[in-house]
């Protein structure tokens, strides 16, 4: 029970470091036209990746294991870490560019928030693996919260960026399931890293292609690239990585989707400005919603639970 908790306590930690981001980046949006995303994101991942790998010599240190389960163990964390870095850069890219052709970062934010209705489906559908009836009902609550939170009373017309988002909102539930499968046959910090650096790559081989970066841009993103390389990228979703060893994907999704929520909060307090009144039933809801989804399930013994194993290699 204590892991459980623990656990989403880190994946709340995530969504509380990914909100105070959004300020940071939007920051750096600011220098556009002298460092572009793909190069922002592809500096802020290999810094979030590499200031891992010293972290995995004191607390990986597998002493338990033999070679052959310590090799098993570390191919698997690489073919792994490879995919699901790919999943999160294809994820990342398409809200980037889904955003760039809106223009509109509420409405984008209520559409990727979608994850919080496809995560459960789709853990139901592939995996059989159910959710609770108070699980569904923090989602309900939840994502009516994040629809007053990101769009504020706003109406939709159908883009094309409206659509790139819905891909993104569709590539970030299969981050988080595929983070679930793999968890507990890899080494958290080396996958996180792993992950990361395979990100950072990617982007800056599409930068090279199509994107553009001068030392001008560079030196006036140094804040937002260290903030968001080491707690936006190395912390937060390495706390992401092992949160989900003990939480159920769905309830996970739940806890992420509070960033949004965490975003109003330290907006609110950097610029003193007091959110309003649609924001504030936003913030309840999905405050409602995520108490609900750590009240103990009196239904239970109905659902599979899953205890992953620190050797389970397969």
């Amino acid at each position: 029970m204590k892991k459980k908790f623990l656990s989403a306590g880190l994946c709340l930690l995530a969504a509380v470091v990914w909100g105070t981001a959004f300020k940071i980046q939007e920051i750096a949006s600011e220098n556009a036209d002298k460092i572009d995303a793909f190069f922002f994101g592809g500096i802020r991942f290999l810094l979030g990746g590499l200031i891992l790998i010293p972290l995995w010599f004191i607390f990986e240190k597998e002493r338990d294991l033999t070679p052959e389960i310590k090799a098993k163990k570390h191919k698997s964390t690489v073919i792994y870490g490879i995919i699901t870095g790919a999943v999160l850069f294809v994820a990342s890219a398409l809200q980037q560019f889904g955003i760039q052709l809106t223009g509109e970062s509420g409405k984008a934010g209520f559409i990727t928030g979608m994850y919080l209705i496809f995560v459960p489906i789709a853990s139901l559908i592939i995996f059989r693996q159910k959710a609770s009836p108070l699980v569904w009902g923090a989602v309900v609550f939840s994502f009516v919260g994040l629809y007053f939170l990101c769009l504020n009373g706003g109406s939709f017309v159908i883009q094309l960026g409206d659509v790139l988002v819905f891909m993104c909102a569709i590539f970030f539930t299969a981050h988080i399931i595929v983070i679930d499968r793999f968890i507990g046959r890899v080494s958290a910090l080396r996958y996180s890293s792993v992950q990361f650096i395979t990100v950072g790559v990617l982007n800056l081989i599409t930068g090279t292609i199509f994107g553009h970066i001068t030392w001008e841009g560079l030196v006036a993103t140094l804040f937002p690239i260290i903030y968001c390389g080491v707690m936006s990228t190395g912390v937060a979703y390495t706390c992401q990585i092992i949160g989900q060893k003990f939480t159920p994907p769905a309830i996970a999704a739940l806890l992420f989707s509070t960033e949004g929520l965490f975003s109003v909060i330290f907006e609110s307090i950097v610029e003193g400005r007091v959110p309003s009144g649609t924001m504030i039933v936003g913030c309840v809801l999905m405050f409602i919603g995520v108490v609900l989804s750590q009240v103990p399930d009196p239904f239970k013994r109905f659902y599979k639970k899953k205890e992953p194993s620190e050797n389970d290699i397969e």
